[in-house]
Parts: C-alpha cells; sequence; structure tokens
C-alpha cells in the first residue's frame, strides 16, 4: 500500500484529495466532525482546516486521527507546529511599515453573533493605495479572500497561534472597484436581488415548499444550517429561508454550486431568501 506522510498542519482537504476513505473516516472521530460527510459543508471547511484544528474541532487527539488514518496509507509526522514550513512572506508585505497596515481584530464581533463582512469591506475601502488592511480572525477567512481577490487585491494569511490568523489585503496603486453595495458584491445569474412581486411571484412557483428561520442563530449557526440543508433538496422543492442579513460568506460558498438564490432585502433584520436546484 502507498503511504502519505502528514502532520498536524495537513489540511484535510489534502487527505481527501489523496484517499476519500479519510471522508468517512475522520466523520466517525465525533459529532463536530459528522458535517465533513455533507458534500457542501466539506467544501467550506476541509480547505482551510488543518488535523491540528480538526482535533480541536472534534475534541479528538492527533493520536486519534493517527488512529483512524493509518490503515489508509496516512502516516502521522508529529512535530511542533513552529517547525513547520510557512509560505514566504510577499515583498508587498515586507516593504510595508507598520503605520501603513490598518489593523482589524474581528473576534469579538464574531463572538457577539455578528456579521464583520460590511465593516471589513468599509474599513479596506478607506485603506490609501500601497497601504494594507489586516484582518485578525480565529479562522482563514477564505469567502472574504476570493470575494476581494476577484477584484484584485492581494492577500497573504499568517498562522499566529492555533487560534489565531492575519490575513493582509493590500491595495495596490491599480484600480480596486469597491464602489458596489456589500449586499451585492460577488452577485451573479445565480445570485439574484429580487422586487416584493418578484420574490412572491417565484414563491407562487413552487408546490413543495421548506421554511426555515435562521434570524435567532449565531454565526456560523445560520450558514451552517442552511448548508445542511441544501443537499437534501428535492429538484423541485425551495428553501425559504427567514434570515437578518444579506449571508454573503454563504452566496460565496453556494454561487458555484447548483443552486439559484433569490434575495429580498426588506431592510437590515429582514431578508428573505429563495433557493432551489437548477
Amino acid at each position: 500500500m502507498d503511504t502519505l506522510e502528514v502532520s498536524g498542519n495537513t489540511r484535510i482537504a489534502d487527505l481527501i484529495k489523496w484517499n476519500k476513505e479519510s471522508i468517512d473516516a475522520i466523520a466517525g472521530l465525533s459529532k463536530p466532525l459528522e458535517k465533513l460527510r455533507n458534500p457542501i459543508l466539506r467544501k467550506l471547511m476541509a480547505s482551510r482546516v488543518t488535523i491540528t484544528e480538526a482535533a480541536k474541532m472534534g475534541g479528538c487527539t492527533l493520536d486519534d486521527f493517527d488512529r483512524v488514518l493509518r490503515p489508509l496509507g496516512f502516516v502521522m509526522r508529529f512535530v511542533e507546529e513552529k517547525n513547520e514550513v510557512q509560505e514566504k512572506t510577499p515583498s508587498w508585505l515586507e516593504g510595508l511599515p507598520e503605520s501603513a497596515i490598518l489593523v482589524f481584530d474581528v473576534r469579538h464581533i464574531l463572538e457577539g453573533g455578528d456579521d464583520p463582512l460590511k465593516d471589513i469591506l468599509k474599513k479596506f475601502k478607506s485603506v490609501p493605495e500601497n497601504e494594507a488592511l489586516c484582518i485578525v480572525n480565529k479562522f482563514i477567512p477564505v469567502p472574504l479572500i476570493r470575494l476581494l481577490e476577484k477584484d484584485g487585491v492581494q492577500t497573504f494569511t499568517q498562522s499566529v497561534g492555533s487560534e489565531e490568523y492575519h490575513t493582509y489585503f493590500y491595495k495596490s496603486a491599480a484600480e480596486v472597484d469597491l464602489s458596489q453595495d456589500p449586499a451585492t458584491v460577488g452577485s451573479t445569474e445565480k445570485v439574484k436581488m429580487v422586487s416584493e412581486s418578484d420574490f412572491k411571484e417565484i414563491h407562487a412557483k413552487f408546490s413543495d415548499v421548506k421554511e426555515i428561520d435562521v434570524r435567532a442563530l449565531q454565526m456560523p449557526g445560520p450558514m451552517e444550517t442552511i448548508l445542511g440543508i441544501l443537499p437534501e433538496l428535492a429538484d423541485n422543492e425551495l428553501l425559504y429561508v427567514n434570515h437578518k442579513r444579506v449571508p454573503l460568506y454563504l452566496l460565496e460558498e453556494i454561487v458555484e454550486s447548483d443552486y439559484q438564490t433569490y434575495i429580498l432585502n426588506r431592510g437590515e433584520g429582514d431578508v428573505k431568501l429563495l433557493i432551489h436546484r437548477i
């Protein structure tokens, strides 16, 4: 049997790419890790989470991972994370003085159950050319990185600790279009803002409707709930979501999937979504 040497810093996505049986092996370790069996949640989680981070999420140890992964051909290499090879810091960041980096710690915002995305985009818009915004978070903000990289923003993420990441967004002299309202950034043909009348018309076309209300859930509860339901939708079934805000992180995750999303934004605290398979 072929073997692959891995460590605590190996990403779950790399395990799955080498051997798909690792999905069930890891999911069977604990209930929090069962979400790996959901294709959409797996896409969201696997590319950003390392074995060490997954172990903490699941209340497991690296020895537990070694036990279930070794029969699949993985050989765990137990080393200190600080000894892992780090990605080289880009030249644009090395040359920036501290005064040219705006630091924004969003951990307290997320812990309070709010979405910091609008505040992040607002702060980045205020950053002068040839300077950077540094977002401090407990995880790598993959959807945000994708969102800004589409507009030509250079990014770099540095792991400061097991639960602290610093992600830098550099605004070069090249024009970056952030003139759109944050509620519509990233919209495509698969994600459409609609009027009240259009929303009612689309809703009326479906006889089989599943309605959920995620307004009382704290992040990332709304996104996890919606992503957990989507794979269960029948081809002719509609998901009606009552939300507090336009869920940009969610939309970034499902925009490349086989779903059509319609959004009725009545204002902060009252957003409706209709989602169905296409």
